[in-house]
Protein backbone atom coordinates (compact mmCIF):
# COMPACT_ATOMS: atom_id res chain seq x y z
CA UNK A 1 0.00 0.00 0.00
CA UNK A 2 2.88 2.20 0.79
CA UNK A 3 4.16 1.93 -2.70
CA UNK A 4 0.10 2.43 -4.27
CA UNK A 5 -0.36 6.03 -2.44
CA UNK A 6 2.75 8.01 -4.33
CA UNK A 7 0.61 6.80 -7.59
CA UNK A 8 -2.75 8.35 -6.39
CA UNK A 9 -0.73 11.58 -5.93
CA UNK A 10 0.79 11.23 -9.35
CA UNK A 11 -2.57 10.90 -11.30
CA UNK A 12 -4.03 14.24 -9.29
CA UNK A 13 -0.82 16.09 -10.55
CA UNK A 14 -2.07 14.92 -14.40
CA UNK A 15 -4.99 16.61 -13.52
CA UNK A 16 -7.51 14.08 -12.27
CA UNK A 17 -10.17 14.74 -9.60
CA UNK A 18 -8.49 13.14 -7.10
CA UNK A 19 -8.95 13.17 -3.07
CA UNK A 20 -8.77 10.22 -0.43
CA UNK A 21 -8.70 9.34 3.18
CA UNK A 22 -6.34 6.29 4.34
CA UNK A 23 -8.37 4.50 7.21
CA UNK A 24 -6.43 2.61 9.59
CA UNK A 25 -7.83 -0.53 9.56
CA UNK A 26 -5.37 -2.89 10.11
CA UNK A 27 -4.84 -5.62 12.45
CA UNK A 28 -2.84 -3.75 15.09
CA UNK A 29 -5.52 -1.43 15.41
CA UNK A 30 -8.32 -4.22 16.40
CA UNK A 31 -5.76 -5.88 18.52
CA UNK A 32 -5.48 -2.31 20.30
CA UNK A 33 -9.04 -2.01 20.66
CA UNK A 34 -11.07 -4.30 19.25
CA UNK A 35 -12.53 -2.21 16.54
CA UNK A 36 -12.57 -3.84 13.12
CA UNK A 37 -14.93 -1.95 10.83
CA UNK A 38 -16.41 1.04 12.88
CA UNK A 39 -19.98 1.91 11.47
CA UNK A 40 -18.82 5.40 11.34
CA UNK A 41 -16.11 3.74 8.84
CA UNK A 42 -18.32 1.96 6.58
CA UNK A 43 -20.67 4.49 6.33
CA UNK A 44 -18.01 6.82 5.33
CA UNK A 45 -17.14 4.70 2.53
CA UNK A 46 -20.48 3.71 1.38
CA UNK A 47 -21.85 7.52 1.17
CA UNK A 48 -18.45 9.28 0.74
CA UNK A 49 -16.09 7.50 -1.32
CA UNK A 50 -16.51 6.20 -5.31
CA UNK A 51 -13.83 2.94 -4.55
CA UNK A 52 -11.97 1.48 -1.92
CA UNK A 53 -8.08 0.80 -2.49
CA UNK A 54 -7.73 -2.27 0.06
CA UNK A 55 -4.34 -3.67 1.37
CA UNK A 56 -4.25 -7.66 2.34
CA UNK A 57 -5.78 -8.85 5.31
CA UNK A 58 -5.15 -11.68 7.96
CA UNK A 59 -2.88 -12.41 10.65
CA UNK A 60 -2.23 -15.30 12.52
CA UNK A 61 -3.05 -13.17 16.03
CA UNK A 62 -6.28 -13.52 15.05
CA UNK A 63 -6.54 -16.72 14.39
CA UNK A 64 -10.28 -17.51 13.71
CA UNK A 65 -10.47 -14.91 10.96
CA UNK A 66 -13.38 -12.52 11.77
CA UNK A 67 -11.06 -9.57 11.31
CA UNK A 68 -10.32 -10.19 7.54
CA UNK A 69 -14.32 -11.36 7.37
CA UNK A 70 -15.42 -8.26 9.03
CA UNK A 71 -13.75 -5.80 6.72
CA UNK A 72 -12.99 -7.73 3.20
CA UNK A 73 -16.51 -9.97 3.23
CA UNK A 74 -17.98 -7.38 4.76
CA UNK A 75 -17.32 -4.37 2.08
CA UNK A 76 -17.92 -7.48 -0.96
CA UNK A 77 -21.16 -7.96 0.56
CA UNK A 78 -23.00 -4.84 2.01
CA UNK A 79 -21.75 -2.39 -0.96
CA UNK A 80 -23.11 -5.07 -3.45
CA UNK A 81 -19.90 -5.66 -5.40
CA UNK A 82 -20.68 -8.74 -6.75
CA UNK A 83 -18.60 -8.56 -10.23
CA UNK A 84 -14.65 -9.87 -9.25
CA UNK A 85 -12.55 -9.12 -12.18
CA UNK A 86 -9.16 -10.76 -12.60
CA UNK A 87 -7.51 -10.19 -15.29
CA UNK A 88 -3.99 -12.42 -16.31
CA UNK A 89 -1.87 -10.58 -18.62
CA UNK A 90 1.50 -12.04 -18.02
CA UNK A 91 4.69 -9.72 -18.39
CA UNK A 92 7.31 -11.23 -19.31
CA UNK A 93 7.96 -14.51 -21.15
CA UNK A 94 10.12 -15.51 -18.83
CA UNK A 95 7.60 -15.76 -15.92
CA UNK A 96 4.86 -18.13 -17.80
CA UNK A 97 5.85 -21.67 -15.77
CA UNK A 98 4.81 -23.89 -19.02
CA UNK A 99 6.71 -25.49 -21.35
CA UNK A 100 6.09 -24.24 -25.20
CA UNK A 101 3.97 -21.27 -23.53
CA UNK A 102 4.90 -17.54 -24.11
CA UNK A 103 3.33 -14.65 -22.55
CA UNK A 104 2.01 -13.19 -25.74
CA UNK A 105 -0.10 -16.79 -25.60
CA UNK A 106 -1.95 -15.94 -22.41
CA UNK A 107 -4.64 -13.37 -22.35
CA UNK A 108 -7.16 -14.96 -19.94
CA UNK A 109 -10.01 -12.93 -17.55
CA UNK A 110 -12.02 -14.56 -14.75
CA UNK A 111 -15.14 -13.38 -14.09
CA UNK A 112 -15.75 -14.67 -9.96
CA UNK A 113 -19.20 -13.61 -8.23
CA UNK A 114 -18.05 -12.04 -4.99
CA UNK A 115 -21.11 -12.49 -2.30
CA UNK A 116 -22.55 -15.76 -2.64
CA UNK A 117 -21.27 -19.04 -2.56
CA UNK A 118 -20.04 -20.63 -0.39
CA UNK A 119 -18.12 -17.64 1.29
CA UNK A 120 -21.45 -16.46 2.57
CA UNK A 121 -20.66 -17.69 5.90
CA UNK A 122 -23.78 -19.90 6.54
CA UNK A 123 -23.71 -23.10 8.19
CA UNK A 124 -23.98 -25.30 11.16
CA UNK A 125 -21.68 -26.68 14.24
CA UNK A 126 -22.27 -29.68 15.86
CA UNK A 127 -19.17 -32.03 17.76
CA UNK A 128 -19.93 -34.48 15.17
CA UNK A 129 -20.80 -33.03 11.83
CA UNK A 130 -20.42 -29.43 10.32
CA UNK A 131 -21.96 -27.81 7.52
CA UNK A 132 -20.67 -24.84 5.16
CA UNK A 133 -23.88 -23.75 3.20
CA UNK A 134 -23.14 -22.23 -0.27
CA UNK A 135 -26.23 -20.00 -1.32
CA UNK A 136 -26.63 -19.12 -4.78
CA UNK A 137 -29.64 -16.50 -6.38
CA UNK A 138 -30.71 -15.98 -9.58
CA UNK A 139 -30.23 -12.09 -9.56
CA UNK A 140 -26.54 -12.38 -8.54
CA UNK A 141 -25.71 -15.39 -10.71
CA UNK A 142 -27.45 -13.19 -14.13
CA UNK A 143 -25.36 -10.42 -12.87
CA UNK A 144 -22.18 -11.87 -12.93
CA UNK A 145 -22.73 -13.42 -16.42
CA UNK A 146 -23.85 -10.52 -17.83
CA UNK A 147 -20.91 -8.77 -17.01
CA UNK A 148 -18.89 -11.51 -18.64
CA UNK A 149 -20.57 -12.23 -21.34
CA UNK A 150 -20.47 -8.42 -21.72
CA UNK A 151 -16.85 -8.96 -21.80
CA UNK A 152 -16.33 -11.70 -23.91
CA UNK A 153 -18.36 -9.91 -26.94
CA UNK A 154 -16.34 -6.37 -26.36
CA UNK A 155 -13.07 -8.70 -26.84
CA UNK A 156 -14.16 -11.11 -29.18
CA UNK A 157 -12.82 -13.62 -26.62
CA UNK A 158 -14.51 -17.17 -25.93
CA UNK A 159 -16.28 -17.60 -22.29
CA UNK A 160 -15.71 -20.53 -19.94
CA UNK A 161 -18.60 -21.45 -17.17
CA UNK A 162 -16.73 -23.78 -14.63
CA UNK A 163 -19.11 -25.04 -13.06
CA UNK A 164 -19.87 -28.89 -10.90
CA UNK A 165 -23.70 -28.83 -11.93
CA UNK A 166 -22.85 -32.66 -12.42
CA UNK A 167 -22.62 -33.03 -8.77
CA UNK A 168 -23.77 -29.61 -7.08
CA UNK A 169 -27.26 -30.18 -8.60
CA UNK A 170 -29.29 -27.06 -7.11
CA UNK A 171 -26.58 -24.27 -6.84
CA UNK A 172 -24.70 -25.20 -10.00
CA UNK A 173 -27.39 -26.42 -11.70
CA UNK A 174 -28.55 -22.45 -11.33
CA UNK A 175 -25.43 -21.33 -12.54
CA UNK A 176 -25.97 -23.67 -16.34
CA UNK A 177 -29.43 -22.30 -16.52
CA UNK A 178 -28.72 -18.82 -16.47
CA UNK A 179 -25.75 -19.66 -18.57
CA UNK A 180 -27.85 -21.59 -21.12
CA UNK A 181 -29.91 -18.28 -20.91
CA UNK A 182 -27.46 -15.92 -21.71
CA UNK A 183 -26.11 -17.32 -24.53
CA UNK A 184 -29.31 -17.26 -26.25
CA UNK A 185 -28.83 -13.62 -25.59
CA UNK A 186 -25.39 -13.16 -26.69
CA UNK A 187 -25.36 -15.87 -29.83
CA UNK A 188 -22.37 -13.97 -30.80
CA UNK A 189 -19.91 -15.20 -28.25
CA UNK A 190 -18.23 -18.31 -28.17
CA UNK A 191 -19.22 -19.92 -24.76
CA UNK A 192 -19.09 -23.33 -23.31
CA UNK A 193 -19.32 -24.56 -19.89
CA UNK A 194 -17.29 -26.83 -18.72
CA UNK A 195 -16.48 -29.45 -15.64
CA UNK A 196 -14.79 -27.22 -13.29
CA UNK A 197 -12.47 -29.84 -12.94
CA UNK A 198 -12.11 -30.50 -16.32
CA UNK A 199 -11.26 -26.51 -16.75
CA UNK A 200 -8.31 -26.62 -14.77
CA UNK A 201 -6.76 -29.77 -16.03
CA UNK A 202 -6.91 -28.16 -19.47
CA UNK A 203 -5.63 -24.91 -18.03
CA UNK A 204 -2.45 -26.29 -17.37
CA UNK A 205 -2.29 -27.99 -20.77
CA UNK A 206 -3.65 -25.67 -23.47
CA UNK A 207 -4.42 -22.15 -21.81
CA UNK A 208 -4.20 -20.55 -25.07
CA UNK A 209 -7.64 -21.96 -25.82
CA UNK A 210 -9.31 -20.06 -23.19
CA UNK A 211 -10.15 -15.77 -22.88
CA UNK A 212 -13.30 -14.91 -20.42
CA UNK A 213 -13.80 -17.81 -17.73
CA UNK A 214 -16.94 -16.99 -15.16
CA UNK A 215 -17.29 -18.86 -11.95
CA UNK A 216 -19.27 -19.19 -9.12
CA UNK A 217 -17.14 -17.76 -5.46
CA UNK A 218 -14.98 -20.22 -4.63
CA UNK A 219 -14.04 -21.80 -8.12
CA UNK A 220 -13.61 -18.55 -9.14
CA UNK A 221 -10.93 -17.80 -5.95
CA UNK A 222 -8.87 -21.36 -6.99
CA UNK A 223 -8.78 -20.72 -10.83
CA UNK A 224 -7.70 -17.00 -10.21
CA UNK A 225 -5.37 -18.03 -7.97
CA UNK A 226 -3.92 -20.91 -10.14
CA UNK A 227 -3.39 -17.83 -13.33
CA UNK A 228 -1.36 -16.12 -10.88
CA UNK A 229 1.13 -18.99 -11.19
CA UNK A 230 1.30 -17.52 -14.95
CA UNK A 231 1.92 -14.02 -14.01
CA UNK A 232 5.16 -15.04 -12.08
CA UNK A 233 3.38 -15.18 -8.65
CA UNK A 234 0.35 -14.22 -6.52
CA UNK A 235 2.00 -10.99 -6.06
CA UNK A 236 1.74 -9.89 -9.55
CA UNK A 237 -2.21 -10.93 -9.73
CA UNK A 238 -4.57 -7.59 -9.74
CA UNK A 239 -8.44 -7.50 -9.44
CA UNK A 240 -10.98 -5.14 -9.65
CA UNK A 241 -14.93 -5.57 -7.82
CA UNK A 242 -17.66 -3.16 -8.96
CA UNK A 243 -21.50 -2.97 -8.21
CA UNK A 244 -23.04 -2.50 -11.28
CA UNK A 245 -26.12 -0.66 -10.46
CA UNK A 246 -25.62 -0.14 -7.24
CA UNK A 247 -27.25 2.31 -4.96
CA UNK A 248 -24.43 3.51 -3.51
CA UNK A 249 -21.83 6.26 -4.33
CA UNK A 250 -19.09 3.29 -3.16
CA UNK A 251 -19.39 0.92 -6.41
CA UNK A 252 -15.83 -0.24 -6.68
CA UNK A 253 -12.75 -1.98 -4.38
CA UNK A 254 -9.46 -2.55 -5.97
CA UNK A 255 -6.93 -4.75 -4.08
CA UNK A 256 -4.22 -7.51 -5.28
CA UNK A 257 -5.40 -10.91 -5.57
CA UNK A 258 -3.09 -12.25 -2.94
CA UNK A 259 -3.98 -12.31 0.52
CA UNK A 260 -1.52 -11.33 3.90
CA UNK A 261 1.96 -12.65 4.25
CA UNK A 262 2.86 -12.90 7.89
CA UNK A 263 6.22 -14.77 7.33
CA UNK A 264 7.32 -11.47 5.54
CA UNK A 265 5.88 -8.55 7.02
CA UNK A 266 8.15 -5.78 7.62
CA UNK A 267 11.14 -7.90 5.69
CA UNK A 268 10.88 -5.62 2.22
CA UNK A 269 10.58 -8.72 0.62
CA UNK A 270 6.71 -8.16 -0.50
CA UNK A 271 5.84 -7.50 -4.42
CA UNK A 272 4.20 -4.37 -4.65
CA UNK A 273 2.94 -4.76 -8.39
CA UNK A 274 0.07 -6.61 -7.72
CA UNK A 275 -1.12 -3.39 -5.76
CA UNK A 276 -0.14 -1.00 -8.31
CA UNK A 277 -1.46 -2.94 -11.37
CA UNK A 278 -5.20 -3.04 -9.51
CA UNK A 279 -5.08 0.37 -9.07
CA UNK A 280 -4.68 0.30 -12.87
CA UNK A 281 -7.45 -1.46 -12.69
CA UNK A 282 -9.32 1.45 -11.12
CA UNK A 283 -8.14 3.97 -13.10
CA UNK A 284 -9.27 2.36 -16.08
CA UNK A 285 -12.60 1.52 -14.51
CA UNK A 286 -13.08 5.51 -14.24
CA UNK A 287 -12.00 5.91 -18.05
CA UNK A 288 -8.57 7.03 -17.18
CA UNK A 289 -7.34 5.35 -19.75
CA UNK A 290 -3.63 7.08 -19.80
CA UNK A 291 -2.91 6.59 -16.47
CA UNK A 292 -3.55 3.12 -16.35
CA UNK A 293 -1.92 2.63 -19.77
CA UNK A 294 0.92 4.48 -17.99
CA UNK A 295 0.80 1.74 -15.30
CA UNK A 296 0.25 -1.04 -16.58
CA UNK A 297 3.95 -0.14 -19.15
CA UNK A 298 5.77 0.55 -16.13
CA UNK A 299 5.27 -2.14 -14.73
CA UNK A 300 6.23 -4.05 -17.35
CA UNK A 301 9.46 -2.60 -18.11
CA UNK A 302 10.47 -2.81 -14.81
CA UNK A 303 9.46 -7.21 -15.20
CA UNK A 304 11.61 -6.84 -18.27
CA UNK A 305 14.51 -4.75 -17.92
CA UNK A 306 14.52 -4.52 -13.72
CA UNK A 307 15.09 -3.71 -11.12
CA UNK A 308 12.34 -6.96 -10.73
CA UNK A 309 10.95 -7.72 -7.41
CA UNK A 310 12.36 -10.16 -5.41
CA UNK A 311 9.38 -12.52 -5.71
CA UNK A 312 10.73 -12.72 -9.57
CA UNK A 313 14.19 -13.78 -9.12
CA UNK A 314 15.22 -10.03 -8.66
CA UNK A 315 17.05 -7.61 -6.09
CA UNK A 316 14.91 -5.07 -5.79
CA UNK A 317 13.12 -4.58 -2.68
CA UNK A 318 9.45 -3.57 -1.81
CA UNK A 319 10.08 0.25 -2.42
CA UNK A 320 13.04 -0.15 -4.46
CA UNK A 321 10.24 -1.93 -6.88
CA UNK A 322 7.96 1.49 -6.03
CA UNK A 323 10.39 3.72 -6.90
CA UNK A 324 11.24 1.99 -10.02
CA UNK A 325 7.64 2.32 -11.45
CA UNK A 326 7.19 5.77 -10.06
CA UNK A 327 11.01 6.79 -11.71
CA UNK A 328 9.04 5.37 -14.99
CA UNK A 329 6.09 7.64 -14.41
Amino acid sequence: MAEALPLLAWARDRGRDLEWEVLDLGAERFLRTGDILPEADFLEIRDGADAVLLGAVGDPRIPDGRHAEGILLRLRRELRLGVNWRPCRPLGDGLVPLKGVSAGDLDLEVFRENTEGAYCLEGESAPDRRVDRAVHTRPAVSALLREAFQRARSTGKPLALAHKANVLKHGHGLWLEVFQDARREYPEVRAEALHADALLFALVRQPQRFGVIAAENFIGDLLSDLLAAYLGGLGMAPSLSYAPGSPYRCTALAEPVHGSAPDIAGTGRANPFGMLLSLGLLFGRWGWTAEAEAIQAAVARCVESGPRPLELGGTARTSEAGAAVRALL
